[in-house]
């Protein structure tokens, strides 16, 4: 494993500018050995953001949002304050992030949550003008076997999600994900909350915990690393207990799992989790959900066995022998530094800063290979003044002049997840290829970081 030092020194000024700088980027590259089942798993990371409708505007005025943590009991059904304390950016190993200005992610704040990323209100109508706030969980713990393609990891942490800014809201709390070997899944929690009604404003009831399904999913394919996955909704039956009717026509309609949609009777938002014929109905559908962790497999050597032999061997040597050119797979990376040049301050305080991957070369010869894969992931950034994690960091590989089917790995935004779990850069199935590997790497460090050289 090659270790990429990157230098990207930090100073602040009058103006709040800062260079950021120096981190530890380690590539790792494995040639498709065989797997050890059952890999254990510490650092899992879970990102989603539910629905469109999570992140939309409401039509009192204030707007539906993600909190970290559980909130506490407002006592009646009526807005969040500031001053409430109830919203939380970050809560244990749970924090929540937004769309930030362009395609940056930031931390979702109290200032900043009815906002889109280019800083103007969210809306109750489309799908044009919404947070995209999405939660992260960290430090998910379980198990995971790349071959049979099977997982079971949990989580410990809550979020609570937030409806015409906190008239109603619930929480989900330590998710569980169960990965079958037919690539099926569950996502399930503890969720618990208070019960609402529009037509009694009165209305307040504490509702208990009890676990749910989340999300359901077909066609998981696990990797080294997790995987990303839209959950079961288009074309999903509601349960026939609903209190408005499901409309079962259009290219939206849907239900998310019958269980969590029943849950959602008791807190008086039930008809935003299925299609019910409403303006809604485009921003109900589950969005994308990311798992990743890191994986601590290794190549599994068959243990040798059997009796000591004399073998007799015959042989024939031609009058010209030819030596065979050797079957290699090798990798180098071109650079040892990369610079991010110097960070500027975003909206919300967070800084961005951009640069380059030095270009990978990976070369395979072999003729019986089941192919390889490069990873990447980022160590916490650290200066003489403080510390800030490596998920600030992202990137969007490219694959160029490749031999062969290679595969580039798929866009990492800073902290959705980020590059603090390994993220694959390139990866091929198949004997005998090769190809140059570069990629775009784009920071967004926290607001709270402090000036110095990381």
């Amino acid at each position: 494993m090659s270790v990429l030092r990157r230098a990207v020194p930090m100073t602040r000024t009058s103006v709040i500018t800062a260079t950021l700088a120096g981190l530890v980027l380690s590539l790792g590259a494995f040639a498709a050995p065989a797997q050890a089942a059952d890999q254990a798993i510490s650092d899992a990371s879970l990102t989603w953001g539910l629905n469109k409708e999570t992140g939309a505007g409401a039509y009192n005025g204030s707007c539906n949002f993600l909190s970290a943590g559980t909130a506490g009991n407002t006592g009646s059904s009526r807005a969040w304050t500031e001053s409430d304390g109830f919203f939380k950016v970050t809560d244990g190993n749970v924090s929540v992030v937004k769309d930030g200005p362009g395609t940056t992610t930031i931390a979702s704040t109290w200032g900043n949550k009815c906002q889109t990323g280019a800083g103007t209100n969210v809306s109750p109508a489309g799908v044009s003008a919404l947070s995209n706030n999405k939660v992260v969980l960290k430090k998910g713990t379980g198990t995971a076997d790349p071959v049979a393609k099977t997982a079971n990891i949990k989580w410990d942490g809550s979020f609570t999600s937030v409806f015409y800014g906190g008239l109603t809201y619930w929480t989900a709390s330590n998710p569980e994900l169960v990965v079958k070997g037919d690539g099926t899944a569950t996502l399930t929690a503890t969720a618990s909350g208070y019960g609402a009604s529009m037509e009694d404003t009165s209305a307040w009831v504490t509702i208990p915990g009890s676990k749910v399904t989340l999300a359901k999913f077909t066609g998981v394919t696990i990797g080294e690393d997790g995987f990303v996955k839209i959950p079961e909704y288009l074309g999903v039956a509601a349960p026939t207990s609903v209190e408005a009717p499901q409309v079962s026509t259009g290219a939206t309609w849907g239900s998310f799992p019958a269980d969590f949609v029943e849950f959602q009777g008791k807190t008086g938002t039930q008809s935003y989790w299925y299609s019910s014929g409403g303006g809604a109905d485009v921003r109900k559908a589950a969005t994308e959900v990311a798992v990743g962790w890191t994986s601590k497999a290794s190549p599994v050597e068959p243990e040798a066995t059997g009796d000591d032999k004399n073998v007799k061997l015959n042989v024939k040597v031609p009058d010209v022998a030819v030596e065979p050119e050797p079957e290699i797979f090798s990798w180098s990376v071109e650079s040892s530094a990369a610079s991010l040049a110097t960070a500027t301050q975003q909206a919300g305080g967070t800084f961005g800063a951009t640069g380059a991957l030095p270009g990978v070369k990976v070369t395979d010869t072999r003729t019986v290979s089941a192919g390889w894969a490069i990873n990447g992931k980022t160590s916490q950034f650290q200066s003489a003044t403080g510390t800030f994690d490596g998920s600030a960091l992202g990137w969007t590989p490219t694959v160029t002049n490749p031999v062969g089917t290679v595969t580039q790995g798929g866009k990492v935004n800073p902290n959705s997840p980020g590059l603090a779990t390994s993220q694959t850069l390139a990866s091929t199935t198949t004997p005998n290829t090769s190809a140059k590997v570069d990629a775009v790497l784009n920071l967004v460090a926290p607001s709270t970081a402090l000036a110095g050289e990381y």
